[in-house]
């Protein structure tokens, strides 16, 4: 009941303002407190909580920064572009949902056209003897009529279906758009992970050849009697180790492949030829703006979609509490008939009404069906706009967080080929074991596939940003 008492206010500003199916509303009309600026940034012209300036970190929030929709150009890559627009000719899914808003467009139509008279003809020709109605002899009868029927929406029930219809119009093509934003991050988050998939089997490879060099410098100086059998084992177990993760790798690059076409609309192994060969990453933008919160769920089609279906749901409550009103017809009738060896026009004009009088609570329980969908749409409403706010301090948290760990992991794989060679040039002069060797070279595999990743995931990260933005 509290729950039912905070909602009712909301409920009635936000019906007020959508009843006409106005156009679309702010989010901070959906009653949730919308903040000025992200929590993960500071201004673009202030210092953050650190001292760092806007030059020096990667991320930093402008409230006249706009919405990149392009965002994917950003990376300058070629390939890319040629995926995502493959995608969007061909992708299946978003076909699906164009074919949604088309549903929903005739079936607007539909609902216009209930505020119009409607006419009809009707033709009939027939001959025959029918007794003394025709002087028991056969005559020929013809007759032409045009029917018109118009229900008045004196209180307006039609006009809010029809609002209704256009709201659900407009919540499907957002729904489309949404779609859209989706597929495009999809399309370049499985493109990263390709080239990481790639990048990741090219550097086990690389290290399982330093490795090769390893166990036969070892074979060669137990042949001197300079090593031993276990030498020669324990080489030969991390040869076998790093030779084993390629499969794994190339599996997974396989299956990312596959993905890629299918979410480009096209078969597995369709378009495979547009990512080879292997190429390496573009560097980022080391400075990239973020617009305001309001401008971000302004923007982001699933809050209008959201916001769209309220609207809608205000409309059904409005024509669901109008059932009670009584239903006004006007028809008219206009005719010819010809037989021999008369002919007439038969005309007439009418009125009807139909006044509910007696239902046992059946349209009372339609308008409170209709109440309670409302607040549902208020309320999932409400949950769009929170979850689009923690998308976006997410997606920044991450991208954030990733930066900086990827500095430490360049300095940990530029360590990791420095203590490789050192560990080579002691073992072969006899002043450390081969275990310091075989650790070293471990570390670096390690420390190179994770600076792989990170570089990989930086990228799905700022992509994940645009697409929390509503970019696309």
């Amino acid at each position: 009941m509290k729950m039912m008492t905070r909602l009712v206010p909301t409920l009635s500003a936000l019906a007020l303002a959508l009843a006409a199916c106005t156009p679309e509303i702010a989010p901070s009309a959906s009653g949730v407190a919308l903040p000025a600026s992200w929590m993960r940034l500071g201004s673009a012209d202030d210092s953050t909580g650190t001292g760092a300036k806007t030059a020096d970190r990667p991320l930093a929030s402008n409230d006249a920064a706009t919405i990149e929709q392009a965002w994917w150009r950003s990376f300058g890559d070629p390939i890319l572009d040629q995926l995502i627009a493959e995608g969007l000719a061909n992708n299946k899914t978003l076909q699906i949902a164009q074919a949604r808003v088309a549903e929903a467009r005739a079936n607007r139509s539909g609902a216009d056209a209930a505020l119009l008279p409607e006419i009809s003809g009707t033709g009939a020709a027939n001959r025959g003897n029918q007794g003394y109605a025709t002087n028991n002899k056969a005559v020929s009868i013809t007759e032409l009529d045009l029917q018109a029927s118009w229900e008045i929406d004196l209180f307006g029930k039609n006009q809010a279906h029809a609002n209704e219809a256009a709201a659900i119009l407009q919540s499907t093509d957002a729904g489309r758009q949404a779609t859209l934003v989706t597929l495009l991050a999809d399309i370049a988050r499985n493109y990263f992970e390709l080239r990481n998939d790639e990048e990741q089997i090219r550097i086990t490879q690389a290290n399982l050849a330093t490795q090769r060099k390893t166990l036969e410098l070892i074979k060669a100086q137990q042949a001197g009697a300079l090593s031993s059998g276990l030498d020669v084992e324990r080489a030969a177990a991390q040869v076998s180790t790093t030779s084993a993760q390629l499969p794994a790798l190339q599996a997974a690059y396989e299956v990312t492949l596959d993905h890629l076409n299918v979410l480009l609309g096209q078969p597995p192994g369709a378009r495979d030829k547009m990512v080879k060969p292997a190429q390496p990453l573009r560097p980022l933008d080391p400075h990239i703006l973020v617009a305001a919160p309001a401008r971000v769920l302004a923007n982001r089609p699933d809050v209008r979609a959201a916001e769209r279906s309220f609207a809608a749901s205000v409309a059904a409550a409005d024509a669901a509490a109008k059932e009670i009103y009584p239903t006004i017809s006007l028809t008219a009738l206009f005719g010819v008939q010809q037989s021999t060896p008369f002919s007439m026009t038969p005309w007439g004009v009418g009125a009807s009404l139909a006044q509910p009088i007696l239902n046992f609570g059946r349209i009372q329980a339609k308008i409170d069906a209709a109440d309670a969908r409302q607040q549902q749409a208020l309320l999932q409403y409400q949950q769009t706009v929170l979850e689009a706010l923690e998308d976006m301090e997410n997606a920044l948290s991450r991208y954030l967080h990733e930066t900086a760990r990827q500095h430490d992991l360049e300095q940990a794989a530029e360590q990791n080929q420095r203590s490789v060679v050192l560990a080579t040039e002691q073992y072969t002069s006899g002043y450390s074991g081969l275990l310091d060797l075989l650790v070293a070279e471990h570390n670096e595999l390690d420390a190179e596939s994770s600076l792989a990743v990170s570089n990989a995931q930086l990228r799905e990260n700022l992509v994940t940003i645009y697409a929390a933005a509503g970019g696309g």
